[in-house]
C-alpha cells in the first residue's frame, strides 16, 4: 500500500442518496447558514414605516432586478404591504371627511391620484418582471441540473477509470466547468453538492499519485476561505446597513461553499472562524430587529390608546350641529395622531388598525343618521317658509301699509322661528322673501317720503297761521271772528311730522288761550264764546276728543255740586219762622237759589255746545 493510500486509510467518502451521506464542515456550515436564515428570516426587510407613498414609488422606481431576486422579491412585498397600509389610511381620511362634510358612504367613491397610479402601474410591471424571471430562472435551474447531472456522470466515469498522466486535467476541467453552471433548483442543491463533494473526495482517495498536489489544492482552498474569513471579520466591523452587512455576508458564504475542500485539520478551526465572524454580523441584525420591534410595539402602545379613545365616539350623539362638528374635529386630530404613530408588528397591524377604523366608521354613520333626519327637518322647514313667501307675495301690493306691515313683520318673526332648510335652498328661498318683504317696503317708503314732504309744508302753514294768530293778539283789538277764521284753516290744514306734531300744538294752544284772554264783554256771552273756540280748537287737536271729555266731566261735577247747594237752600227754608227778619233771609236764599239754577242752566248749554261738538265729529 503506497504512503499515500496509508494515510488516508480505508474510509470511503460516498454519495447522497447512493449508498449514505457525507458530514463535512461545509455541509454544517450550510446548516448553519440555514438556521440563521430561519431563525431572523427577514433578511431583506427595512422599516418603511415612516416613508410616504412618494418614498416608496421611488424604490420601486430604483430597484433592479437582474441581481438577487429573492432580495427583490421579498423588497417589493414589503414596499407593497407598507404602500396599502398608507392607501388604507388615505382612503379612511378621505372618507372620514366626506363623511363630515355631510356626505354619505355609500356615495364615496375615492379616486387615486397620481402617485397612486404610477406606484400601481410600476408595481404590476415588476412584479410581471420578477414572475418572468422566476419562471426563466427555474427553467435555467433545470438546464442547470442537467449539466451538473451529466458532470456528476462524467466524474463517476473518471474514477472509475484508470488513472492516467491527464486524469487531474481532466478533474480540474469538470470542476470549472461545475463553477460556471450556475444554481440548481433548491431541492436538490445540497443533494446535488454533496454527491459532487464526495466524487471530488473519491478522486483523490483513489488517485494515490497525486496525493500531493490533492494537498496542495486543499492548501490553496484553505487560503482562500482564509481570505472569506478575513472579509466577514472586516465586514463585521465596517459601518454599513445591517441589510447590506447579510447582503454582502450571503455572499461570502456562497463563495466559501463553492470553494473545495481544506486539509482535514484545518476544517474546524476555519469554520469556526468564519461562523464567529458570521455570527457577529448575525447579532447586529438580531438587535437591529430587537429596536425595531421595540420601536413597533411602543407605536403599537399609541396605536391601543387611540383606538380606546376614539372608541367613546361610538356612543356620542347629540341634537347641536355645532356639537358634531366640534366632535368631528377631535376624531380627525386622533385620525392625524394614528397616521403620524409609525409602523407596528405585522401580525397584530390588522387588528388594532380594524378597531380604529371601525370605531371612526360608526361615529360617521351615527352623524350620518343626524343629518339625514336633519334633512328631513329642513326640508320640511323649507316648506314652511314657502308657505309665508307665497303670503308675503300675496301682500306685498296692499295698499293698506299700516296693518299690511304689521302683517309682514308677523311673518318675519314666524320666518326667524323656523329651522334651517336645506344649503342649496338657502339662499334662494330667502331671497324671494325678502324680495315680497322689500317690495312692500319700498312702496310705503315712497309714500312715506311724498307723506314727509306734505307733513313739511302743513308744518310751514301752521307756523305761519300761529304768526297771524300771535299778530292779532298784538293789536289788543281780539275779534272772536278772526279766530274763527284762523281756526277754520286750522283745521283744514293736514299732518304735521310727528316729531314736530306735540310741540306746533302747544304753541298754537298758547296763542288761542292768549287770543281769548283779551276778549271783553259779557261775561257769560264771552265765557261762551271763549268755550266755541275752545271746542272748536280741541277738535283739530289730536287729543280733542280725550280733552271735551274732559271738560264735560267737570262740567257735571259743576252742575252736580250746584244741585247739591240748591237743595240744602231748599231744606233750609223750611225750617224759617214767619217773621220779617226770616222773610229776609229767605230773599236772601231764593236769591241764591235763582242764580245757581242760572249757573246750573249757563254750564248745561255749554254741555250742549260739547255734545254738538263730539256729534260734529
Amino acid at each position: 500500500m503506497s504512503k499515500e493510500k496509508e494515510l488516508l486509510g480505508n474510509d470511503k467518502i460516498k454519495e447522497v442518496g447512493k449508498v449514505g451521506e457525507v458530514a463535512t464542515p461545509v455541509k454544517s456550515m450550510i446548516d448553519e447558514m440555514d438556521v440563521h436564515d430561519e431563525e431572523h428570516g427577514h433578511e431583506h426587510i427595512s422599516d418603511l414605516s415612516q416613508l410616504s407613498k412618494e418614498d416608496l414609488l421611488k424604490m420601486l422606481e430604483g430597484m433592479k432586478l437582474d441581481e438577487n431576486l429573492s432580495k427583490a422579491s421579498a423588497m417589493l412585498k414589503q414596499i407593497k404591504y407598507h404602500y396599502d397600509h398608507l392607501l388604507e389610511v388615505e382612503k379612511n381620511e378621505a372618507l372620514s371627511k366626506f363623511l363630515a362634510n355631510g356626505g354619505e358612504e355609500t356615495d364615496f367613491d375615492y379616486r387615486r391620484d397620481n402617485v397612486s397610479l404610477k406606484f400601481d402601474k410600476q408595481y404590476d410591471q415588476l412584479r410581471h418582471k420578477l414572475s418572468e424571471h422566476f419562471l426563466n430562472l427555474e427553467k435555467d435551474k433545470e438546464k442547470n441540473l442537467t449539466k451538473k447531472n451529466e458532470l456528476l456522470d462524467k466524474l463517476r466515469t473518471l474514477i472509475s477509470a484508470e488513472e492516467t498522466q491527464t486524469s487531474i486535467t481532466s478533474l480540474k476541467e469538470i470542476q470549472e466547468e461545475w463553477r460556471k453552471i450556475g444554481s440548481v433548483p433548491a431541492a436538490q442543491t445540497q443533494e446535488i453538492w454533496a454527491n459532487y463533494n464526495a466524487l471530488v473526495e473519491r478522486f483523490y482517495n483513489n488517485r494515490s499519485i497525486y496525493f500531493e498536489l490533492k494537498e496542495l489544492d486543499r492548501k490553496k482552498n484553505l487560503e482562500a476561505k482564509i481570505e472569506i474569513c478575513e472579509k466577514a471579520e472586516s465586514l463585521a466591523e465596517s459601518g454599513q446597513t445591517v441589510n447590506a452587512l447579510i447582503r454582502e455576508l450571503k455572499v461570502l458564504h456562497e463563495e466559501f461553499r463553492n470553494i473545495g475542500p481544506v486539509p482535514k485539520e484545518d476544517q474546524e478551526v476555519l469554520w469556526n472562524r468564519f461562523k464567529v465572524a458570521s455570527d457577529k454580523i448575525y447579532e447586529k441584525r438580531g438587535e437591529y430587529y430587537k429596536e425595531l420591534r421595540e420601536r413597533q410595539e411602543q407605536n403599537l402602545e399609541v396605536k391601543i390608546k387611540l383606538a380606546e379613545a376614539i372608541a367613546g365616539f361610538t356612543q356620542f350623539q347629540t341634537s347641536r350641529i355645532e356639537e358634531w362638528k366640534q366632535k368631528t374635529a377631535e376624531l380627525l386630530e386622533l385620525q392625524e395622531k394614528w397616521k403620524q404613530a409609525g409602523g407596528v408588528p405585522q401580525d397584530k397591524g390588522k387588528e388594532i388598525s380594524k378597531k380604529f377604523w371601525s370605531a371612526c366608521k360608526s361615529f360617521f354613520h351615527n352623524k350620518e343618521v343626524f343629518f339625514k333626519h336633519l334633512e328631513v327637518e329642513k326640508e320640511e322647514n323649507l316648506k314652511k317658509k314657502i308657505a309665508l313667501c307665497e303670503r308675503a307675495e300675496v301682500l306685498k301690493d296692499q295698499t293698506d301699509f299700516s296693518g299690511t306691515a304689521t302683517e309682514l313683520k308677523n311673518l318675519q318673526k314666524e320666518w326667524e322661528a323656523i329651522g334651517p332648510v336645506p344649503i342649496k335652498e338657502k339662499e334662494p328661498i330667502f331671497k324671494r322673501f325678502k324680495a315680497a318683504c322689500d317690495h312692500f317696503f319700498n312702496k310705503k317708503r315712497e309714500l312715506q317720503a311724498e307723506h314727509e314732504k306734505e307733513f313739511k309744508d302743513n308744518l310751514d302753514k301752521k307756523n305761519a297761521l300761529i304768526q297771524k294768530l300771535e299778530g292779532l293778539n298784538s293789536d289788543n283789538n281780539s275779534n272772536p271772528d278772526d279766530l274763527k277764521v284762523i281756526q277754520d284753516e286750522w283745521k283744514k290744514i293736514g299732518f304735521v311730522p310727528k316729531t314736530e306734531m306735540k310741540d306746533i300744538n302747544a304753541r298754537y294752544q298758547r296763542a288761542v288761550d292768549n287770543f281769548l284772554g283779551h276778549l271783553e264783554g259779557d261775561k257769560s256771552e264771552v265765557d261762551k264764546l271763549k268755550l266755541s273756540l275752545q271746542i272748536n280748537a280741541l277738535k283739530t287737536n289730536p287729543e280733542g276728543g280725550k280733552k271735551l271729555y274732559q271738560k264735560e266731566k267737570e262740567i257735571h261735577r259743576k252742575i252736580s255740586v250746584l244741585k247739591q247747594e240748591i237743595d240744602r237752600l231748599n231744606t233750609n227754608l223750611e225750617f224759617f219762622a214767619k217773621s220779617a227778619a226770616a222773610d229776609k233771609l229767605k230773599k236772601e236764599f231764593y236769591s241764591k237759589i235763582e242764580s245757581a239754577q242760572n249757573e246750573i242752566d249757563e254750564l248745561k248749554s255749554q254741555l250742549k255746545m260739547i255734545k254738538d261738538a263730539e256729534n260734529d265729529k
